[in-house]
């Protein structure tokens, strides 16, 4: 057989109704399903931290993720955003993410610090300052809930960070945020006057230490009482707790009041001229010596 002859055979076999039959019947080799990539969860803390970062997996700085994306990660990442973390910075990386790369591979899936709360409720004038997000009133818990923002150029880590945990007195300043800003939202708002606030008895106990991960602080009114002077003042006893990971890490117990500013400074202008002669009596007007 010519080898013409021997393709035109070989066609015809193909084009036979036996052959379609036989590759009708004839079984397919079995499509194999490509497993999807694994998600990395990676904590993202400002640059302060690295040396909690240094000795702890599945933790980045700020910085390191920046180096990170213009490299191109391994794998998808999914972003929990931690202490120490601007929203400038944020909104920076936000930017970075988009325009670059990794677009399509990385997400955040929580970061708090876009619902910090307003300095008019925490009485701070630089957005770095407030280290508390909102406060949210839980109404079946009968708590006032929120989170713990720091930035890495807020007052209370200004100076340095020591070790892996987070500075005792930052539970102090965010407890004292918290009471201001649920009594400020929840109670005083409403009254459209200002008030100064006075802080009677402040302890805190801390339980472990506290490291830069989300933080949630509750607070529970543990006793309101009434104003006897009808003053409009606000006498408040409460409860402000700390959890990591549903861990109770600090509590803080505070009685305090809030009152009418007009009146409160009248007399601490009173109370800081009486100590001023104390210290100083030649400054009393010699007609008021004898």
């Amino acid at each position: 057989m010519s080898e013409l002859q021997s393709v035109l055979h070989t066609e015809a076999r193909r084009s036979s109704p036996t052959a379609a039959a036989e590759r009708a019947v004839s079984p397919r080799e079995p499509e194999v399903a490509q497993a999807p990539e694994a998600v990395e969860t990676l904590h993202i803390v400002g640059d302060k931290f690295s040396f909690f970062c240094q000795e702890n997996p599945g933790v980045a700085t700020l910085s390191g993720l920046e180096r990170l994306l213009d490299q191109g990660p391994a794998r998808p990442l999914s972003l929990i955003i931690g202490q120490g973390v601007s929203l400038e910075r944020l909104h920076a990386l936000e930017a970075r993410i988009a325009d670059g790369p990794a677009r399509n591979r990385v997400t955040i899936r929580e970061a708090h610090v876009r619902n910090r709360a307003p300095g008019k409720y925490t009485h701070k004038h630089f957005d770095r300052n407030t280290i508390i997000s909102t406060p949210q009133k839980d109404e079946d818990a009968n708590l006032y809930r929120c989170h713990l923002l720091l930035d890495d150029d807020c007052a209370e880590m200004s100076d340095h960070v020591t070790g892996h945990h987070l500075q005792g007195i930052v539970f102090f300043e965010a407890a004292r945020q918290m009471f201001l800003a649920a009594t400020e939202r929840y109670w005083l708002e409403k009254l459209g006057r200002p008030y100064y606030f006075v802080i009677n008895e402040f302890n805190t106990t801390y339980h472990t230490f506290g490291f830069p991960l989300p933080t949630e602080i509750t607070m529970k009114v543990v006793e309101e009482r009434g104003d006897t002077r009808k003053t409009g003042a606000v006498f408040l006893d409460v409860l402000i707790e700390f959890f990591q990971v549903g861990v109770p890490i600090t509590e803080c117990t505070v009685k305090y009041a809030a009152f009418d500013k007009v009146l409160l400074s009248a007399r601490e202008g009173l109370l800081s001229r009486l100590a001023l002669l104390k210290l100083s009596p030649s400054l009393i007007p010699a007609r008021e010596r004898s």
